[in-house]
């Protein structure tokens, strides 16, 4: 599996991007996070509830997290769902430390 060069300046990537679009590593990894090591989950999970269970204003970077995100979300409203825990209950209990 190739892996880029990121954050590239010649190609506009945002510098503060968790994962980078067009690199191939980080295509899969949006696609199946569990291939992410404990910080990097930690920090999509916590990003996953800024966006949208929070709405802070952070925004998604590259379409990678985005992609990231939708599939951290949809296992927040499975897990959710299994629990019986109203919206957004899981996201206290289940916090992930801050890394």
């Amino acid at each position: 599996m190739s892996h880029r060069f990121h954050p590239n300046p010649d190609i506009a990537d945002p510098i503060e991007a968790m994962l980078w679009d067009d690199c191939e590593r980080c295509d899969q990894q949006a696609k199946d996070p569990r291939g992410l090591d404990h910080a990097k989950l930690a920090e999509a999970w916590q990003m996953m509830l800024a966006v949208e269970i929070h709405h802070s204003g952070r925004r998604y970077l590259t379409a990678n997290e985005r992609r990231l995100s939708g599939t951290l979300y949809m296992m927040f409203v499975l897990i959710e769902r299994l629990q019986g825990v109203g919206v957004g209950g899981l996201a206290e209990v289940w916090r992930m430390p801050d890394v």
